[in-house]
């Protein structure tokens, strides 16, 4: 089990913050989560029947300036316990002295995942518009636009991640009405997450996303104390990503349509936070006769209690290749947030999660238990 480094990089990029970043309209924030995490898989081959580990933890720094009234600029570095295996080097061999290379010898090193979660400008020509252009989340689920920090759970619901690439490079136009009431936001990606050239397929993403709150605007946090006053609203979203496939001599073999659709119903208030999703995919290609089509839902409830203790519990569903081979997974987690505040200091507050997941692979008959506990600072 492997110490992870997010702590020490965290501490170096905070510490080489320069003392006139308040004078230059920066601000600096972030956060570090160390945490342990296991799962259990009975079935499994004893090698990877129990596995338990540090690699979930987190660090987070982040970086927000303003330009004037019209322009604001964020740069989010995101640091996790998880390591790539890099091929660094690759030999041939000729084992039999025939002259034929007969088995490649490679050696690889562990290299730091893409550290740049977010990078963005922001620009606001009018009230209640947004143009920004850089890599940040898709506004297609409700949930993919939870800041980091503001989970309910340590990761966002399993279905969520089955249907959404999170982060992409991009230019995105929000407009927003009746104070923020109702919001509408369209904008257009790589579709990979990836910057342009660096996969065999081209192709433009279309993302567009309609919400509704009724009772007035609320703010995307699925934890955490919130206001008295009831907030609700309705929301949907649909992305769509032609593209072509290419072979490895640069020619095209395959066109794709991807379709992708969402929708979403939210509740918070007086300490409750509901989120209830619905997701949805149909992709055709040039190549098969049959469409490749996928359903998953998840909801997730939480309580925050006065004292400081947030009971949480979540319930999922997905099924791939519905119309061909269909198969179902379902997911349930529950857990517990405690919030230890700090009366002197007007911060964020400090807080553990104690968490179960349970993942049944229904059509294969296997099921897998897994546990976590994090710790999450603020600075």
């Amino acid at each position: 089990m492997k110490t992870p480094f997010f702590l020490t990089a965290a501490a170096m990029l905070s510490s080489a913050t320069p003392a006139s970043a308040q004078d230059q309209n920066l601000e600096i924030s972030g956060y570090v989560k160390p945490s342990i995490a296991s799962k259990y898989r009975p079935e499994a081959v004893p090698a990877d029947r129990f596995l338990v580990g540090f690699n979930e933890a987190k660090a987070g720094l982040r970086m927000r300036g303003y330009s004037g009234e019209a322009f604001d600029y964020n740069v989010y570095l995101y640091l996790t316990g998880d390591a790539l295996d890099v091929l660094t080097r690759a030999i041939p061999l000729d084992t039999d002295n025939d002259g034929d290379a007969d088995k490649i010898y490679t050696q690889s090193a562990e290299a730091a995942k893409n550290l740049l979660r977010e990078a963005w400008v922001n620009w606001r020509p009018t009230q209640g518009v947004n143009l920004k252009m850089g890599r940040m989340a898709i506004p297609f689920t409700s949930q993919a636009q939870a800041p980091d920090t503001e989970l309910m759970f340590p990761n966002r619901a399993s279905p969520n991640a089955v249907f959404l690439q999170e982060r992409d490079l991009g230019a995105l136009a929000q407009f927003s009405a009746a104070e923020g009431r109702v919001e509408l936001q369209g904008g257009v990606y790589n579709g990979t997450g990836e910057a342009l050239g660096s996969v065999s397929q081209t192709g433009v993403l279309y993302a567009l996303r309609f919400d509704l709150a009724p009772l007035g605007a609320f703010n995307r946090s699925e934890t955490g104390k919130t206001e008295d006053s009831w907030r609700f609203g309705w929301g949907a979203g649909v992305a769509i990503r032609p593209y072509t496939l290419y072979d490895n001599s640069g020619y095209p073999s395959t066109g794709v349509t991807d379709i992708r659709g969402t929708t979403s119903f939210r509740l918070t208030g007086r300490g409750i936070h509901f989120l209830a999703e619905a997701l949805g995919r149909y992709t055709t290609d040039t190549l098969t006769d049959r469409p490749l089509i996928d359903f998953g839902a998840f909801g997730q409830l939480g309580w925050y209690i006065p004292s400081g203790v947030e009971p949480v519990v979540r319930v999922g569903w997905v099924t791939e290749d519905y119309s061909f081979s269909p198969q179902q997974i379902y997911w349930g987690e529950a857990g517990m947030n405690f919030y230890l505040h700090d009366p002197l200091q007007n911060a964020k507050p400090v807080r553990i999660g104690i968490h179960y997941t349970n993942e049944y692979r229904y059509t294969e008959r296997e099921i897998a238990h897994g546990a976590s506990a994090q710790l999450l600072v603020y600075f």
